[in-house]
């Protein structure tokens, strides 16, 4: 195996003198030890070792580094595994290991008894890629929250175009979840009466896949990955990745919603030639650095997965908290299908956008909840809607800001009451899926 580290070294030290971004915490040869002691065995590495050995780089101002980290962790959770069910991905008998992954469907219980979920534990172990599509909620499809406990949330999974988004996470986010009682609304309600915050473990890793099915007026483009579900083939179209590197330092709950002090690492991968994607990254994209495309190869090549077409898809780049540099700018970064709702104006057309109004960190820290025990345990209140919505346990709605947040920071919800963040609401720690996904 040919190591990392010197071509790492060399293209670190010949883009020091314009790149304008290095971090005020590292200079270039500390840089490079960074690098280094996060790269040891990077291929190997249990994912919470991977935080924890890689959190100066994932969370340095240095975009290099930065960008170096999204491709470590894209590798790794695209490790070929074989594909025993079925042709794989592009006939070639193998599929990414985030395919064997747990599901949304796999994790939160559709019909949840008792308020438990019954749902058999996922076995991680068996590292088989799924045949059968498991679509979540698009966030464009995010119809309403509904806030009674006799009618749950009610969402499509189906959408009409063809395109479906899958949600995937590894075993120790899965793990806590399931332990914590997180993917049911009754647990939710449990668990906040003894917590005040979700805290994720450091290493959890949430995806969330972009396919589009293949059909004969919509052939997938030269060089897309495909893949044959019972009941059509899809071409993958990108990849949103998230990772816990670090617990957040708070003092209170509520600075999880306000805080620039990272905690998760995002990047969304997006194959290059979708329509707009190279307008968007250049224009409209806040912190992105393409690497030397020979240190991407020997990337794949440590993981054994060169030539294979995941050098076809790229990050549109990387985010580490709400603004640029913790004061002023906000980070935009989407991916042009998952988030067309945030581009303008033509939301099919990126190619013609003006603005994207997409942030990955500021979408998710919105992810809360506000519990009231007296609501749960009140028979008399049916419909808060109508009866007493203050006192309604409830999920922050669905927003899309960008930018810093503030307690007034507000959203309609489906009783069309405001809600403001800062009264009441709870962090889920970044975790949308247990907002949409509970019921």
């Amino acid at each position: 195996m040919k190591p990392v580290l010197a071509p790492l070294a060399l293209i670190l030290a010949a883009t020091a003198a314009q790149a304008q971004t290095m971090t005020e915490r590292l200079d270039p040869d500390q840089a490079v030890l960074a690098a280094a002691d996060c790269l040891h065995d990077w291929t190997m590495k249990p994912f919470d070792q991977l935080a924890s050995d890689c959190v100066d780089i994932a969370f340095s101002d240095n975009l290099y580094l930065r960008e170096l980290f999204a491709w470590v962790v894209f590798a790794r959770v695209t490790e070929l595994i074989p594909d025993s069910d079925g042709p794989g991905m592009n006939d070639t008998g193998q599929a990414p290991l985030w395919m064997s992954w747990a599901t949304d469907p796999e994790t939160f219980d559709p019909a949840p008894q008792d308020g438990k979920n019954t749902l058999a534990a996922f076995n991680f172990d068996a590292r088989e890629p799924r045949n059968q599509m498991r679509p979540s909620t698009e966030e464009k499809d995010f119809a309403r929250m509904t806030l009674s406990e006799e009618e749950p949330t009610h969402i499509s999974t189906e959408d009409p175009d063809g395109a479906n988004e899958e949600v995937n996470r590894n075993q120790i986010a899965y793990d806590y979840l399931i332990a914590n009682g997180l993917t049911t609304k009754a647990g939710v309600a449990t668990f906040f009466e003894t917590h005040d915050t979700v805290e994720m473990p450091v290493g959890s890793i949430e995806l969330k896949a972009s396919w589009l099915q293949v059909t004969d007026g919509s052939p997938a483009p030269e060089g897309a990955l495909t893949f044959p579900f019972q009941g059509g083939t899809y071409w993958w179209r990108g990849l949103h990745i998230m990772m816990k590197m670090r617990p957040l330092d708070h003092s209170s709950p509520y600075d999880i919603f306000y805080s620039e002090d990272p905690s998760w690492f995002w990047s969304t991968f997006e194959f290059n030639n979708n329509p707009g994607t190279q307008h968007v990254r250049d224009a409209l994209i806040t912190q992105r650095a393409p690497l030397d495309p020979a240190l991407i190869e020997r990337l794949l090549t440590d993981m054994k997965s060169e030539g294979f077409g995941f050098e076809n898809l790229a990050p549109n780049g990387t985010q580490i908290r709400f603004t640029v540099d913790g004061r002023g700018e906000p980070v935009i970064l989407g991916h042009t299908n998952m988030e067309d709702f945030a581009g303008k104006w033509n939301t099919a057309q990126p190619y013609n956008w003006v603005a994207f109004e997409a942030s990955c960190h500021g979408c998710h820290a919105t992810a809360s909840y506000r519990p009231n025990p007296e609501f749960k345990r009140n028979p008399a209140i049916k419909n808060p809607c109508k009866d007493d919505w203050e006192k309604a346990p409830v999920f922050f709605p669905f927003s899309v800001p960008v930018g810093k947040l503030h307690p007034g920071y507000n959203m309609q919800d489906a009783c069309s009451e405001v809600a403001y963040l800062g009264q009441g609401f709870m962090p889920l720690d970044f975790m949308w899926p247990i907002a949409f996904q509970t019921k």
